[in-house]
């Protein structure tokens, strides 16, 4: 029952940081000035789509997905040859 609360909480997490992800990346790098310039004085109000008319998640996502697979082959690691450091020293040096 835990470890299934717990993987359904790290689920939730990866995709809300991705969805995040996506919906600033079209004003990733833009000031508050040049965003309120471009949008209206109150900022975004809608979602912005790429000029491509989708949207898209960044490298900041898939570096989080990298690091997320990292921490389960080093975890499966330990697990399965008993090879590896304990978890906190695994995350720690992700």
């Amino acid at each position: 029952m835990i470890i299934k609360c717990l993987k359904e909480n790290y689920i939730a997490c990866l995709l809300g940081g991705a969805i995040g992800d996506a919906l600033g990346a079209p004003i990733e790098f833009l000031s508050i000035q040049e965003i309120k310039g471009l949008y209206s004085p109150s900022g975004v109000t809608d979602y912005i789509e790429f000029a491509d008319g989708t949207g898209e998640f960044t490298d900041d996502t898939q570096m989080t997905l990298f690091t997320a697979e990292g921490l389960l082959r080093a975890r499966h690691r330990d697990m399965l040859k008993g090879i590896g450091g304990s978890l906190n020293t695994i995350t720690h040096h992700s």
